[in-house]
């Protein structure tokens, strides 16, 4: 098997090291073949037509690829050495979602979750807002109050919007610019509405980020990480490539085999040009671009250059410098997680993604907005959920609108089964309230509830859902206990 010559150093330094193997939940892969059949194994060796397998027995089973199902040819298709050498090591098993997706140039920032509900602070035109993140939407939305308070420019309440209690009267504001980190956008237009009229003094944050946003930014949302990662180089006024990086950010990785120079900054604000060459616990060595060498205690640093290099070692430095890593897709390096992953379909920019409630097809809208799952009333009956009376209710757009308990035997999608749940079941397509009858455009919402709890994923720049299999209540599956997402709920309240 041929290493690429970009990936060189990052397999020796793999190799040098003594070799330590991460545990098997990371070692271990689950694939499933055409006829129906699943197992778990590592690859360790492929050629064109076939891979050999390493079964959680020992034993090495050859197979034909084009046996597997097509996701899992396409993973063995793309599998490398390289990968396979991070796969087996230790300390990349130990990176986390954040770790990984940061050494590939994206910014994150962390979210609060509060009631399932994601939310970030921004600045809107100058502002600070807490604006919730919510793939449910379509559009990004504001409260027409808190756009006040910002001086945005509101139109005529000509407009409408649409959720799953109603419609409401909205109108187009003119948005300066929005800021997330160094992610900004300028010049917009979005929509403004009264976003709690069902709630009257229950204001609580200042606006929706809808997929029109998160869409434009290359958006990925980690529920287990706690954090939304963003593109910065998709975005309209970000700093030049040449400045100093933001507070937490990743250094632009330089190219293989070469040294990074980067700007560091001390307590005092003196600053200088180094590239790291070996750090211990308490102090840095680098190489200044003379050519000399010098060592720093790491607490003399600024604390965001402080944290960047309690983080450093020798792995991060070269896969970062790997051209091969660097390609990566999100999917790529996800799947080196664990975790199982669906093309989503977008309608407009609904996200949707196929699977079952009980024995029934069913098509769910991934929605974070939603706190939990909400079954389509008259799908509930064809798929012989066990719905009680209709003495519950949701609230969102356009008001109130009445539900009941649905008792819902397994939901699926993928290899994720949750078992045994109380949803909800509503009316999603009444005309009167929402316009859209008629369209019935997908069954059931998965909401935020089953996303924490199967550490789901969501990839916005390659249409992907990915959530954790092994989070669910699937046969031989380490499940969560029932109920567990909502006692983690209320600690948090």
């Amino acid at each position: 098997m041929k290493i690429r010559s970009s990936a060189l150093a990052l397999a020796a330094a793999l190799l040098l090291a003594p070799f330590a193997h991460a545990d098997d939940a990371s070692l271990y892969r689950r694939y499933n073949t055409k006829d129906g059949k699943t197992f778990k194994a590592v690859v360790q060796s492929k050629t064109d037509a076939s891979v050999n397998f390493l079964m959680e027995n020992g034993r090495v089973v050859p197979m034909p690829i084009r046996d597997l199902s097509d996701p899992d040819q396409q993973f063995v298709r793309k599998w490398t050495k390289l990968k396979d050498d991070l796969l087996r090591n230790a300390e990349f098993a130990k990176l986390t979602v954040q770790d990984i997706l940061e050494l590939v140039g994206y910014q994150s920032f962390e979210f609060d979750l509060s009631g399932n509900h994601i939310f970030v602070e921004g600045l809107v035109s100058g502002k600070t807002m807490k604006l919730m993140v919510d793939t449910g939407a379509q559009t990004t939305v504001f409260h027409d109050a808190s756009a006040k308070d910002a001086g945005l420019e509101i139109g005529a309440y000509d407009q409408w919007i649409y959720g799953v209690a109603g419609k409401q009267e909205a109108a187009v504001v003119s948005v300066p610019s929005i800021k997330l980190g160094e992610a900004q956008v300028t010049n917009r237009k979005y929509i403004a509405a009264d976003l709690f009229k069902a709630q009257p003094g229950a204001r609580d944050f200042d606006g929706i980020l809808g997929a029109d946003f998160l869409r434009e930014w290359d958006a990925v949302i980690s529920y287990r990480e706690g954090r939304m990662f963003l593109k910065v180089d998709r975005s309209a006024g970000t700093k030049p490539a040449d400045t100093k990086p933001s507070p937490g950010a990743p250094a632009t990785p330089a190219a293989a085999g070469k040294q990074e120079f980067r700007r560091w900054t001390s307590k005092d604000g003196k600053s200088f040009y180094g590239a790291v060459e070996d750090k211990t616990d308490n102090a840095v060595t680098f190489v200044m671009q003379n050519g000399a060498k010098t060592t720093v205690p790491i607490d003399r640093f600024a604390e965001a250059d402080a944290d960047q290099l309690k983080k450093w070692s020798k792995l991060r430095e070269n896969i970062a410098r790997s051209t091969e890593f660097r390609r990566m897709s999100v999917r790529e390096l996800l799947d080196l997680r664990g975790y199982q992953s669906f093309v989503y379909r977008l309608d407009g920019n609904h996200i949707m993604v196929d699977g079952n409630v009980n024995e029934s097809k069913a098509r769910f809208l991934i929605d974070t907005g939603a706190h939990g799952g909400v079954l389509y009333s008259e799908f509930a009956v064809k798929a012989k959920v066990d719905v009680g009376p209709y003495d519950q209710k949701i609230i969102g757009i356009g008001g109130e609108a009445p539900a009941a308990l649905a008792k819902v035997t397994s939901l699926t999608i993928g290899d994720a089964v949750i078992r045994n749940r109380t949803l909800l079941a509503a009316d999603l397509f009444k005309q009167e309230t929402t316009g859209l009858a008629g369209s019935k455009n997908y069954d059931a919402i998965f909401g935020a509830d089953f996303l924490r709890e199967l550490d789901g994923v969501v990839n916005y720049k390659e249409n992907r859902i990915f959530l954790k299999p092994d989070n669910s209540d699937a046969p031989g599956a380490v499940a969560k206990p029932a109920g567990e997402a909502k006692e983690e709920m209320k600690k948090e309240k």
